[in-house]
């Protein structure tokens, strides 16, 4: 079986079983043709339609490609770890960081921790 033109189906059914073509047509206002004839790649999936699309299934308009067109594509569990991440104070992002330098080494140059904290002013 050929690789899908895009992940629009996969994405909608992953959201909830559900969700039909007609659902989700009539999430972002057009028909349920335009959203089988972009599911299959008979009609092209432009910017715009990407950003209605994502918008309603709740991911990012990146994530509707197929994973060999957006390899640095973050998985659910990636993505919830960003959002802890975002939602931590400076000290607990602290650390996070050397946690994770622990457990999973990236192999970059040493970063410099002065710049992890928020100066304090005198």
């Amino acid at each position: 079986m050929d690789q899908a033109p895009n992940r629009i189906r996969e994405l909608r059914i992953a959201r909830d079983p559900k969700w039909s073509q007609q659902r989700l047509a009539d999430a972002i206002g057009v028909s349920k043709v335009t959203i089988s004839e972009l599911e299959s790649g008979k009609m092209q999936l432009t910017q715009d339609y990407m950003r209605r699309i994502s918008a309603a299934l709740g991911v990012a308009s990146p994530d509707l490609l197929p994973e060999s067109e957006n390899p640095l594509a973050l998985s659910a569990e990636e993505r919830q770890l960003i959002e802890q991440l975002r939602a931590a104070t400076e000290d607990q992002r602290l650390q996070l960081r050397k946690v994770a330098d622990v457990i999973a080494p990236m192999h970059r140059a040493k970063v410099d921790e002065s710049n992890l904290r928020p100066r304090k002013r005198a």
